[in-house]
């Protein structure tokens, strides 16, 4: 007698050699995208994924920023909080928070952005179709810092993004249908970055 042992049935074969179709795999990726043929495990991965390849609603860029002084915001801290307004304002790559009275040093905040955060030195043409990717921009780039005041430079940052035809297949698909193989297409790479 042979022990007996469960066999998945992916791996189950009928006796004329033709494999049984593996539902388990097919189960683990039950959500399908619109336009081309990735699938995904779940729902939000595959709206994360049409609207950052092949909708394209939105954007985030630094060359979005008009000036520096725009990358400054009134502070929500509590002590900086008074009658006659917000007493500082808080820098949105790092939080720091620089006073408003008597007069806010533009000079200062201006330093800061350039020193500390290289304000104007990366590619301006880059576009983000994602948001975790500008975030990512923004630490490795610019020594930016996650909190709530990163919220407020990707909403200076964001832009809507002219309505285009999705159609085709994912970009990284090699059947030469999708956006990738069109001629004077830009290049797309790391997941939604769009580098002219």
């Amino acid at each position: 007698m042979y022990p007996k042992t469960k066999v998945p049935l992916a791996l189950l074969i009928c006796f004329s050699n033709i494999v049984v179709p593996t539902r388990t795999h097919q189960m683990e990726k039950q959500y399908s995208c619109q336009y081309c043929n990735n699938r995904f495990k779940n729902k939000n991965e595959a709206e994360r994924h049409q609207n950052s390849l092949h909708l394209r609603r939105h954007s985030w860029s630094c060359a979005a920023i008009p000036d520096f002084r725009a990358a400054f915001y009134p502070s929500s801290s509590v002590s900086s909080q008074s009658p006659n307004g917000t007493l500082s304002d808080a820098c949105g790559f790092c939080g720091e928070e620089f006073p408003n009275f008597p007069q806010p040093d533009w000079e200062r905040r201006a330093d800061h952005l350039t020193n500390v955060h290289k304000f104007g030195e990366c590619n301006q043409a880059k576009k983000f179709y994602r948001a975790d990717h500008f975030r990512q921009h923004l630490k490795h780039s610019h020594a930016g810092q996650s909190g709530k005041w990163t919220n407020n430079l990707e909403n200076v940052c964001l832009r809507e993004e002219a309505p285009s035809e999705a159609t085709g297949v994912s970009p990284t698909s090699s059947e030469g249908q999708g956006p990738a193989s069109l001629p004077g297409q830009p290049d797309v790479a790391m997941g939604g970055v769009h580098d002219p």
